[in-house]
């Protein structure tokens, strides 16, 4: 089962501002992107397939957040962690640490999403148990992965 995705990125130009920085916005791109990531090495989608019939769900985020320690620069390569943080009943909590090639720690961000699906007949989202297909390769990081880490 997993726990932990890492994988590495690249700051593009359009990711910056006028000074060359990541604009803060960007960081919660790049978690969404590491997010699909982690989803792919395990075999699924963010998107249920049409044919995965009445287990077709989605995952909405009902929070985001990020915490910023040290800029990431134009054309610099950084490391994308994501930490399964918890799982419960019907929501995935992420942990998401960007990491500058010299192991300091440029970011921390943290997502929330709920597993939904759409009614077929209100077109209402509902909170839904996750389906066993995930529950069966998605586990919480052990505590010691999920501590911060001492900062350079």
């Amino acid at each position: 089962m997993a726990h932990r995705f890492v994988c590495t990125d690249r700051v593009h130009f359009s990711d910056t501002d006028m000074a060359g920085i990541v604009h803060f916005s960007n960081f919660f791109r790049y978690m969404e992107r590491v997010e699909h990531a982690f989803f792919r090495s395990l075999g699924f989608s963010i998107v249920d397939p049409a044919d995965a019939g009445a287990e077709r769900v989605g995952w909405p985020r009902v929070h985001a957040s990020c915490d910023y320690m040290a800029p990431l620069h134009f054309e610099e390569e950084f490391e994308c962690e994501l930490l399964v943080e918890e799982v419960r009943s019907k929501v995935l909590r992420h942990l998401i640490r960007f990491w500058k090639m010299d192991r300091t720690l440029a970011a921390e961000g943290r997502i929330t999403a709920a597993c939904v699906r759409r009614d077929p007949v209100t077109h209402k989202m509902k909170a839904v148990e996750i389906p066993q297909r995930f529950r069966d390769k998605i586990e919480a990081a052990p505590p010691e992965l999920l501590q911060r880490p001492d900062r350079k």
